[in-house]
């Protein structure tokens, strides 16, 4: 849903408006190109649709990318965006969503106050309708050893919903990336069981209510998301993660059971050791035909990659400048496809089981 449409008085249909379907596609192709697996663990592995509005708080960990994993759970959610990347040719191509306007985009952007709906009135128009609305209370991602600041519109929105007494189901999520700025790793989803929110307590104000919806919202993303105490344990809980996974575990179980211990300083559980991936003679042969075959599109992507500020984008640079990148060079593949179909075809497999079997080659000292 477009917050246009919603300050316009477009009416919503019921279930809500989902994503539009180009970026749910892109997002899909991008998702899994990009990542070798992305798990959906925890409570609720395969989520059930709500009789009411479903409310997805979830942890900002990887740039922009995050709504996409987030997609893996809940097709077509609908979320909150900065306008950033609504603004943008590139980025309005790939996302979509309720636009969040600040201060200084309306002055970047000249954006006038009656262009975009109050995101608040936008998301609660969705869930009274009931769609899914996503929300990432920190407002931004950063790879740290705890979250940012959450905000507190979350809240706003829940607190309005209850008052009006709508249905609502409210689901945490911990986004847990085994390695966020590498080519074909692993992502978990670890889905928190539905949030219990306070009810309001006699003459309470709006504001006091309020307060305490968004100390359970804070509460439960930290039971399923990264708070560790220093940037020492996010180091150990990592760590101990990545063992427990190579052995066929949950990586984001293992780092949450980590830093659980970690957070009332006791030892560690054991670890059961593991075998360290393997990679026979074929997977060179793979990785070195899927090098060949992508070439200009790892090029580009690592170079954009190299653009990034932080750790927590790299990933959302290399997909944006390897979409670019891919939409030019793939009519040339399917040119020469056309013109030497069976050295191509068979270049096309080996780079398929190349691209498979990255990280048993790229990886094996990292996982």
């Amino acid at each position: 849903m477009s917050a246009r449409s919603a300050e316009q008085g477009e009416p919503i249909p019921p279930g809500g408006r989902p994503l539009r379907w180009s970026v749910r596609l892109l997002a899909r192709l991008l998702r899994g190109f990009y990542f070798r697996h992305v798990h959906i663990v925890g409570a609720r592995q395969h989520p059930a649709q709500p009789r009411g509005g479903r409310l997805i708080v979830s942890s900002h960990r990887n740039g922009a990318i995050d709504g996409y994993t987030v997609l893996r759970a809940f097709p077509g959610v609908q979320g909150l965006v900065s306008v950033q990347l609504l603004q943008h040719p590139l980025l309005r191509w790939m996302f979509d969503g309720i636009a969040v306007v600040r201060e200084k985009d309306r002055q970047r952007y000249g954006i006038r106050r009656a262009t975009f709906a109050n995101p608040v009135d936008a998301g609660c128009a969705q869930l009274r309708a009931g769609g899914d609305l996503l929300i990432f209370p920190e407002g931004s991602s950063e790879w740290s050893h705890r979250p940012l600041p959450y905000q507190r519109g979350a809240a706003r929105i829940a607190r309005t919903m209850l008052a009006e007494g709508a249905s609502l189901e409210l689901v945490p999520l911990g986004l847990h990336y085994r390695a966020p700025d590498q080519f074909r790793s692993d992502v978990e989803i670890l889905v928190g069981a539905p949030l219990e929110l306070p009810t309001r307590a006699g003459e309470e104000t709006d504001r006091d209510w309020e307060w305490r919806i968004h100390q359970a919202i804070a509460e439960a993303l930290d039971a399923v998301s990264v708070n560790c105490p220093d940037p020492a344990g996010l180091a150990v809980a990592e760590a101990h993660a990545t063992t427990v996974a190579a052995s066929g575990g949950s990586y984001a179980q293992a780092f949450i059971d980590a830093q659980q211990h970690l957070q009332t300083h006791q030892p560690l559980p054991t670890a059961l050791p593991s075998q360290p991936m393997r990679a026979w003679p074929l997977d060179w042969l793979g990785v070195a035909a899927f090098v060949l075959l992508a070439a200009p599109v790892l090029l580009i992507g690592r170079i954009a990659g190299g653009k990034a500020d932080a750790r927590n984008t790299v990933s959302f640079f290399r997909m944006a400048g390897g979409l670019v990148a891919a939409l030019l060079w793939l009519p040339c593949l399917l040119l020469a496809t056309y013109g030497w179909p069976l050295p191509m075809l068979a270049l096309w497999c080996a780079a398929a089981l190349g691209w498979w079997r990255w990280p048993n080659v790229m990886h094996r000292n990292a996982q």
